[in-house]
């Protein structure tokens, strides 16, 4: 997750959720945006990143 329009990304704990996978964000303490990032990697080296600025809104 990045607060600053992707200058800096942090790291965020990724747990199971049924099929798939649910990442755990702290929302920001003052307003502001929040973007994300997604990477995978499969077991033959396949990867894939996604990143979606400013995917939501803190008020």
């Amino acid at each position: 997750m990045s607060t600053d329009d992707g200058a800096n990304w942090r790291q965020v704990p990724v747990v199971p959720s049924g099929t798939g996978w649910t990442a755990l964000l702290s929302n920001l303490r003052t307003p502001g945006f929040v973007s994300l990032r997604a990477t995978a990697t499969d077991a033959a080296g396949g990867r894939v990143s996604q990143t979606i600025a400013r995917a939501y809104a803190v008020g």
